[in-house]
């Protein structure tokens, strides 16, 4: 696991700092809640969200996991390499397997 990562959503999902950004991704636990990966859905660069919002979802075999906000946040940037290869992710969760980028937003 990276150093500085934070796990939330009961453990599912984690985030992390970098620069002014927050990464955010699936934890070895959402994977293997979510079993076999078949896609990877999340909402377009530049949208806002409250903290609780649904951001996108990480569909699999066995189950969806919902990608919630941590915080008030607008969204930066998606990983295009998960959209279009969603199982690259359960070689890695946590390393370049990042879903979004995304900024804090004041309010």
């Amino acid at each position: 696991m990276k150093e500085g990562l934070i796990e939330y959503q009961d453990g599912l999902l984690w985030q992390i700092e970098e620069g002014e950004a927050l990464l955010i991704g699936v934890t070895q636990n959402g994977l293997d809640l979510a079993g076999a990966i078949i896609a990877v859905d999340v909402s377009d660069d530049g949208d806002e969200f409250d903290a609780g919002d649904w951001i996108g979802e990480i569909r699999g075999k066995n189950s969806v996991v919902e990608i919630v906000a941590p915080c008030k946040l607008r969204m930066l940037e998606r990983n295009e390499v998960l959209i279009d290869q969603p199982t690259v992710m359960e070689d890695d969760p946590t390393g370049d397997a990042w879903i979004v980028r995304v900024e804090k937003v004041d309010g």
